[in-house]
């Protein structure tokens, strides 16, 4: 299995277990992987945003897909019941209306706007072949489990260029 794969294999087996320590899920992996971003109560909506945008931004950053796993991990559990694992996840990002999110070379950010315990964000990006889009995040707050008091991200859907 190619060092890639492994690290793949790992960041799926840390993604389907939550409880799992980073260190243990990755074994010997570069030490780039270690540092993605993780979820933390320490974090407010806007910032899971600004980390998921600049993650897909650089996504080969540190290693392939790397912003693509970071994207994975800030997904609510709920999210991640319907959209993973993390190599159908990979797909659906690398395709129609998501792709352009990869590698994009600039975004803005709107206000981020609180309705009851969601949170949402407008993100302007400009795409690699010059085009311009805007996606809409819904964020909660987890209640329970080993992501209790986290903001994490529910959906995200293309509004418009």
């Amino acid at each position: 299995m190619t060092a890639y794969k492994a690290l793949l294999v790992a960041a799926a087996v840390l993604l389907a277990a939550p409880g799992a320590t980073l260190h243990a899920a990755l074994g010997d992996a570069p030490a780039a992987a270690l540092a993605l971003p993780k979820p933390s109560a320490e974090l407010a909506p806007e910032d899971v945003v600004r980390i998921v945008i600049h993650a897909l931004g650089s996504n080969d950053e540190p290693f392939a897909d790397a912003g693509i796993a970071t994207t994975f991990g800030f997904a609510s559990p709920a999210n991640r019941r319907n959209t993973g694992p993390l190599d159908r996840f990979t797909r659906m990002v690398k395709s129609p209306p998501y792709g352009v999110m990869v590698d994009h070379v600039a975004s803005e950010f709107s206000e981020v706007v609180y309705v009851g315990d969601g949170a949402y964000q407008l993100v302007h990006l400009t795409t690699r072949d010059g085009g311009e889009v805007v996606f809409a995040f819904r964020l909660s707050r987890q209640r329970d489990g080993v992501y209790a008091g986290m903001w994490m991200t529910d959906a995200v859907w293309p509004v418009g260029p």
